[in-house]
């Protein structure tokens, strides 16, 4: 089977739910709810001919994780976000450039449709169960 994505620039940063819901825990499906997601334009949407909401694998050079589609607006196509957290974790690595921080900015991604894929649980994510 041909698998037909759509690159994008991934970014990853804080959000206000993603530390609201931490504070409940990190195994809770509040936080589930609040990092398994990625955002991005409805042209992307478009491209890859899903909906908001349906589930989408996202590979880079070092990592590939599934999570929903989340509609967001304001974003410029070519360009994807991933609340800090667990899913984006497993698409970066260690190298952090001798800062002591991974780099969380400008990640060469590409998104593809993933009808038939779960989302998989932070447990399964982190390699807890």
């Amino acid at each position: 089977m041909n698998k037909v994505g759509v690159k994008v620039t991934l970014v990853s940063g804080r959000t206000l739910m993603q530390g609201k819901t931490m504070e409940k825990g990190k195994t809770s499906q509040e936080y589930f709810e609040a990092v398994s997601y990625c955002e991005i334009d409805a042209t992307t949407l478009k491209a890859l001919g899903i909906e908001a909401g349906d589930p989408i694998q996202i590979e880079t050079q070092l990592g590939t994780v599934v999570v929903r589609s989340k509609l967001n607006k304001n974003l410029t196509p070519g360009i994807a976000f991933i609340p800090c957290g667990p899913y984006f974790n497993a698409l970066i690595g260690s190298y952090t450039g001798q800062t002591g921080m991974p780099i969380y900015k400008n990640i060469e991604a590409t998104i593809f449709p993933a009808p038939e894929e779960k989302i998989p649980t932070i447990d399964e994510i982190t390699g807890d169960k």
